[in-house]
């Protein structure tokens, strides 16, 4: 229910630039499960603790459009196709994570535009739109507004099904 009012919340989403990025939540100790439930509830054990990861992409007024969960572990390129699905006509404004092949082909490919600053080893770097880059703060501030609820600040739910829900309340708050 939350994903359908999600989903037409952000039809009216605006401006040419989306923004895609992730961040942690640490999961605390009575979110963890035994482990015969811990399969696929997306918690990664790292050297800070346990994590989960909150994917997302948001319009240019900072507004979310996509939440997606991942593992705490899991490298943020992996997941950035899902996340621009069905979009067309628009620029992605990603940090130098994103800069993989795989995924600048993938925007190519949906007609989308990147500005993703290239990595340091690159041999042959892109260009990008610095002027654009600077309004990535917007994904950024997202985060930031959600972390205000601390059942997303700070997972609690063992089921990685409802700590996505409110993830998903959260984002909705910010349409509202």
């Amino acid at each position: 229910m939350w994903d359908r009012i999600l989903a037409k919340a952000s039809e009216g989403a605006g401006g040419k630039l989306f923004g895609i990025d992730s961040t942690c939540a640490k999961v605390h100790k009575h979110g963890l499960c035994h482990r015969q439930c811990a399969d696929n509830q997306y918690i990664a054990r790292t050297r800070g603790g346990a994590n989960t990861k909150v994917h997302a992409i948001v319009d240019a007024r900072g507004r979310p459009i996509r939440i997606i969960l991942s593992a705490g572990t899991t490298h943020d390129s992996l997941l950035a196709g899902e996340l621009v699905e069905r979009l067309t006509d628009r620029t992605i404004l990603a940090d130098k994570a994103y800069d993989t092949d795989a995924f600048r082909a993938l925007l190519e490919e949906s007609n989308l535009g990147a500005c993703i600053p290239p990595k340091a080893n690159r041999k042959n770097p892109a260009k990008y739109n610095k002027g654009y880059y600077k309004k990535r703060h917007h994904v950024e501030n997202f985060f930031q507004k959600i972390k205000e609820f601390r059942a997303v600040a700070t997972r609690y739910e063992k089921l990685d099904s409802r700590f996505r829900s409110f993830c998903v309340l959260a984002s909705i708050i910010q349409w509202i």
